[in-house]
């Protein structure tokens, strides 16, 4: 698919897999000029390749987005070889499925020093190099648990990603005025190796969801990393500060 793309210089956090990787693939007929960043060094180092195999401008970036070090490092990188920021797709993350008795303060700290803080740190990177530019859009990943409580995951997850939705509000308007939009996704469950594998969770909840859902499954990677590249073009450049629900109808706000 031609997203109007050609030459826009986009970062995604999170691209060695899920909706990172998803997003990459996406993007590899598109022209644009690629940062790929991920604290998984194995999987980015597989993605890389396959941007340099379709013959995409690309760079490749470890990444640990709780670091503030680290996030700068990565813009920095982007300005240097590209010599500006268009966008950033944001999707590093972490699932937590601990109930609240289960909860530790290092668990808590984990989850929200990755899932808000790290938004937040990429967010405040970006948009310097972007209010010098007076142009960029910025896409942020929320949760369906911040909205509405989740049976699946734990309190600290859905905590992160509510602040990940204020995050998202406050920095529409106050980055607006510099020409930046910043929205963020919404998504349901999704069948990524985060939720299958790492999350540990069971079966019979995941076709709980499914046979709760009018579409009649979970949503795919490619479902949310689609929607998300969407606001990045100039089909949706009045859109600012919104929470867009992927999640095929589960949830209804």
């Amino acid at each position: 698919m031609d997203y109007g793309l050609q030459d826009k210089v986009i970062i995604i956090t999170g691209a060695a897999s899920g909706f990172g990787q998803a997003a990459t693939r996406l993007l590899l007929k598109s022209k644009a000029k690629l940062v790929l960043a991920d604290l998984n060094t194995q999987g980015l180092a597989a993605i890389a390749r396959e941007a340099s195999s379709a013959g995409v401008t690309f760079a490749e970036c470890p990444l640990d987005v709780s670091s503030a070090d680290e996030t700068k490092a990565v813009v920095a990188q982007a300005v240097e070889k590209f010599g500006r920021i268009d966008g950033l797709l944001h999707f590093a993350g972490v699932i937590d499925i601990h109930s609240i008795e289960e909860t530790t303060v290092a668990h808590w700290n984990r989850v929200i020093n990755i899932n808000l803080l790290g938004t937040f740190l990429m967010a405040q990177a970006v948009s310097a190099v972007m209010k010098q530019q007076r142009q960029g859009r910025i896409v942020l990943t929320a949760s369906d648990s911040a909205r509405k409580g989740a049976s699946i995951s734990g309190p600290a997850y859905a905590a992160s990603k509510g602040g990940v939705i204020a995050l998202t509000r406050d920095l529409a308007m106050k980055l607006g005025p510099s020409g930046i939009t910043v929205n963020a996704i919404c998504p349901g469950i999704v069948q990524t190796p985060m939720v299958s594998n790492d999350a540990g969770i069971p079966a019979a909840a995941l076709d709980e969801v499914i046979a709760r859902t009018p579409l009649g499954r979970l949503g795919e990677p490619e479902d949310m990393a689609g929607t998300a590249i969407m606001l990045l073009t100039e089909a949706t450049k009045f859109i600012n500060g919104e929470i867009v629900e992927v999640n095929g109808g589960f949830f209804f706000d």
